[in-house]
């Protein structure tokens, strides 16, 4: 099948079941798809597992994580599983490292007294050990006594994941790049991108990092149904959110905390305007996702990642998606 001039992959949610990785993983790559993303929510599918599975299943598309929290496992036991992943599949696979939603990471009892400290402690960490460092060292969250990887993995890139300016700030300095959420659209694409090139240059760093863009995704011709079909997951995310910088930089906070307020997430589906959809997911006919794939790259994406919903749709909307809208990208 013919595949795009641009990186263009596939995110797979935690609630597709794991006896069917293995075909999604393979369908994704005979539809042209350049990679497929885990996210590692709690307590859904296993990061690790996932990728693992999928890099076996196929040939040659790449495979990320993005992102497990840095809270859930030790820095060096990430640094292990990613190496192993990096090693086994040279050059195919990607790690994310994130906060991790503050819901699940309270109900773990591993919320951090500073999400900044033990995220810059976690991604420093997992990248010296990836580069062939031993570390002794007692940190504010993670410490070390003579560990050393058997295997390291110095070219495996690690990607930061988060939604904040401080937080992205500090991904600018100690990451390869970022993983933005889903619902992340063109103009905070741009936003991210520019903050990240500032920090940078201010660093002495390289401008261009790796900017992984997830998007929510419904192709089909009815263009109303196609966009009914991504509003209850837009609802959903944004209550759990609240308001970011990913609605702020659409003057839209103000709209959405009132929303909450009124009603929570059924609020949210039943009042967003219509308008909104058209930043926060890429949703319609085939030419209406193209367009919004685009624009994405434009505003500064080095890669988007389609998050097909609902789930149970993936199948199908992967045959439409390789078939009517990568070829024109």
């Amino acid at each position: 099948m013919p595949t795009a001039s641009r990186p263009v992959g596939v995110f797979i949610l935690g609630d597709v079941a794991p006896r069917d990785l293995v075909g999604l993983s393979q369908q994704v790559e005979r539809c042209g798809f350049s990679d497929l993303w885990f996210a590692e929510d709690y307590f859904m599918l296993s990061g690790f597992a996932s990728a693992g599975m999928a890099l076996q299943a196929t040939d040659t598309i790449d495979v990320g994580i993005g992102a497990v929290s840095n809270r859930v496992r030790h820095p060096a036991v990430t640094a292990m599983e990613a190496s192993t992943l990096a090693n086994a599949y040279p050059g195919r696979f990607t790690l994310g490292i994130g906060h991790g939603v503050p819901f699940w990471v309270a109900q773990m009892h591993l919320t951090p007294k500073s999400v900044l400290g033990s995220m810059r402690e976690a991604i420093t960490d997992v990248k010296r050990l990836l580069a062939g460092e031993s570390l002794t060292q007692a940190g504010a969250y993670y410490g070390y006594d003579e560990v050393t990887l058997t295997h390291p993995a110095p070219d495996l890139q690690v990607l930061g994941a988060a939604v904040g300016p401080k937080s992205v700030d500090l991904c600018a300095v100690i990451a390869d790049g970022m993983v933005l959420s889903a619902m992340a659209g063109p103009r905070y694409v741009a936003t991210v991108r520019e903050r990240i090139a500032n920090v940078r240059r201010e660093c002495g760093l390289p401008e261009d990092v790796e900017l992984v863009t997830y998007a929510l995704a419904s192709v089909g011709e009815d263009r109303a149904a196609a966009r009914a079909k991504v509003r209850p997951m837009i609802a959903f995310y944004l209550e759990a959110m609240g308001p970011t910088l990913i609605t702020g930089v659409y003057d839209a906070n103000e709209a959405l905390a009132g929303m909450i307020e009124a009603g929570g997430a059924a609020a949210i589906e039943a009042d967003m305007p219509d308008d909104w959809l058209d930043w926060l997911a890429v949703a319609g006919p085939p030419d209406d996702c193209r367009a919004g794939i685009e624009a994405l790259f434009e505003a500064g994406a080095t890669r988007v990642v389609l998050c097909v919903v609902p789930s149970e749709e993936l199948p199908t909307q992967l045959e439409i998606l390789g078939s009517e809208v990568l070829p024109g990208l």
